[in-house]
């Protein structure tokens, strides 16, 4: 509705609604329109003050409302109950009852025209001259839904300076073989490392568009009535231009008429004799069935640029000129055949599929075996004889593709017991399965015989990283004040890179450091060393020169970590505020009550 009337604001009837409408407040005044609805059950206490069933679904149906435009309009109250919507209403719910008792208390009032201010000083309701525009602050209130608490970092803004050597672990080469004792202890020392995962054996069943395609049939009966239906869709009608003043009388009315035959400005005209605002003169462009019945015929038969003869309705004596004549357009039924057809076989699918769901669930419910079932309905089973919770086979390899991706199948056989059959499960692309978990294996030491390569890897990996973190032990050791890093680099001919300027946040896209070494630069006095293991081997990193933070410089960044700090600082004191509060003014939910609401 409130869409509709949007959409025709600027017409004939809808300004003469609203007029109709202030009048109508101003006769019988607003005291039966604001006064509230009977109060339902107590759901929730907060000192004396009671929360109601009524108020916590209209905070529901608002939060729901918001994670429509988020999510979309499929958006229903049982995946508000999964997001935790209904808690979450209820909590603010009396988070802000906690406030107004103490408030109470403590006879506080915030009068009207401090809270304008607020309004008025809030940034997310001003438009980009930094003036309060009162069209954003209901756009912002419309579209408000849930964010998550900003991550805040404290950053140090000193920029260091390194010079930084790498040492690869691909580069050592004299890592000698291990004997099967060696291999024997690493192997007890690290049995997680070889330890088979549980792996789950199972049988599944599709139920997608494809089973159903072949039985629904489109006629052309049914995509010319959704043609019909979606007129508005596909042809824009025939629009006028119109300019309109409504006088009392005929005689005002012809009077007026005749001074437009003179050359007399339609607008200025209009507002001499009727004190009209422009938007009441100039209706834009209006269909005709945006017009009343004694309009509509009578502004289209007119000729671009005429001036109609007076017309009479029940809100007075009509003046009206036809400015602009914009011709339909459109396109035939043949033109949006396709499209038509493709969105109704769509339709007709998804609902041939539901009813293939639902026999298939009583199927289930009957006992039904999967076999009897994949017969019955002519489906073809999914075997999968092994797999792990990452959707890999025994040998690592990924699982075959099937009609329902892996990881729902997955998720379902290890949340079944071995011999049972799911219930029918749906995944968002609208698609149905079933999951029977046919063998569990429990996870298991693979034997040392069938994993010695893979022990022999593992252990010969920890040789050469504990050799080149050694290496690099031993290089930083060396640096002195008249060997520096990038000396003893040079003659050892290791890679030597100098760095950039860097800040703490982020250096890896801002001067190539690998992360391992940053928390630990930031720590160093200059010329200081630190070394830190890499996926590629380790690095030595000594620090050349530290250039301080100049805030002068960066009003930006400090202005945003202020923000950031003051934010959190905030949250940190409500969050206690609001605890000790619930200590001075009891609160007790029902929570029972408020499970039956929805």
């Amino acid at each position: 509705m409130l869409q509709f009337i949007r959409s025709k604001a600027g017409t004939f009837v809808v300004k003469v609604l609203f007029v109709l409408l202030i009048l109508s407040f101003g006769i019988w005044g607003i005291g039966d329109f604001l006064r509230s609805s009977p109060q339902d059950a107590t759901v929730a206490t907060v000192g004396s003050h009671k929360i109601t069933a009524d108020v916590v679904q209209q905070a529901v149906r608002q939060q729901v409302e918001r994670l429509r435009q988020q999510f979309g309009g499929n958006f229903d109250i049982e995946q508000a109950k999964a997001f935790g919507v209904v808690d979450q209403a209820v909590d603010g719910l009396v988070t802000q009852a906690v406030l107004d008792q103490e408030a109470e208390r403590l006879h506080l009032l915030v009068g009207d025209k401090e809270v304008g201010l607020l309004i008025q000083q809030e940034p997310a309701f001003k438009n980009p001259a930094g003036q309060f525009d009162p069209g954003q602050f209901r756009v912002a209130l419309t579209q408000a839904g849930y964010t998550e608490k900003a991550y805040v970092a404290l950053l140090r803004t000193e920029q260091p300076r390194i010079d930084l050597a790498s040492i690869a672990g691909g580069a050592v080469k004299d890592i000698p073989a291990p004997d099967d004792a060696a291999l024997k202890a690493y192997y007890d020392k690290h049995p997680e490392i070889f330890t088979a995962p549980e792996y789950r054996g199972f049988t599944a069943l599709a139920l997608t568009t494809k089973d159903v395609a072949a039985d629904v049939k489109i006629d052309d009966a049914t995509l010319k009535d959704a043609y019909n239906q979606r007129q508005d869709e596909f042809v824009k009608p025939e629009q006028r231009h119109v300019l309109q003043m409504i006088l009392k009388d005929q005689a005002g009315a012809d009077a007026a008429e005749a001074q437009l035959a003179q050359g007399q400005d339609f607008v200025k005209l209009a507002q001499d004799l009727t004190k009209a605002d422009t938007a009441s003169i100039d209706l834009g462009d209006v269909a005709k069935k945006d017009l009343p019945a004694e309009l509509a015929d009578p502004v289209f038969g007119a000729k671009e640029g005429e001036v109609l003869k007076p017309i009479k309705t029940p809100f007075g004596w009509h003046v009206i000129k036809v400015t602009k004549i914009d011709a339909s357009t459109g396109k035939s039924f043949d033109e949006v055949k396709p499209l038509l057809e493709a969105d109704a076989r769509k339709d007709a699918e998804s609902d041939a599929l539901y009813d293939l769901s639902k026999k298939v669930e009583d199927a289930v419910s009957a006992g039904a075996d999967l076999a009897t079932i994949a017969q019955q309905f002519k489906l073809t089973p999914y075997v999968v004889k092994a797999a792990d919770e990452r959707g890999q086979d025994p040998d690592g390899k990924p699982l075959p593709e099937f009609a329902i991706a892996a990881d729902a199948l997955i998720k379902t056989a290890f949340a079944t017991n071995q011999g049972t059959t799911s219930g029918l499960e749906q995944v968002p692309n609208g698609s149905f399965y079933l999951v029977r978990t046919d063998s569990v294996t429990a996870p298991a030491l693979k034997p040392f015989d069938a994993v010695k390569d893979q022990v022999t890897n593992a252990w010969t990996n920890e040789q050469r990283s504990q050799k080149v973190a050694d290496q690099a032990k031993a290089l930083a050791d060396q640096v002195k004040p008249d060997q520096p890093l990038a000396k003893l680099a040079a003659a050892q001919k290791l890679q030597l890179s100098t760095t950039k300027p860097f800040i703490r946040t982020n250096p890896g896209n801002q001067a190539g450091i690998p992360g391992p070494v940053v928390a630990k630069l930031f720590d160093l006095a200059p010329a200081g060393v630190t070394t830190a293991a890499t996926p590629d081997g380790e690095v030595v990193a000594q620090l050349k020169e530290i250039q301080p933070a100049d805030p002068v410089a960066d009003q930006g960044k400090v202005s945003t970590l202020t923000t950031q700090l003051s934010q959190q600082i905030g949250d940190d004191v409500l969050s206690q505020f609001d605890h000790a509060l619930r200590t001075l003014h009891p609160v007790s939910v029902q929570r029972d009550r408020i499970a039956s609401l929805f």
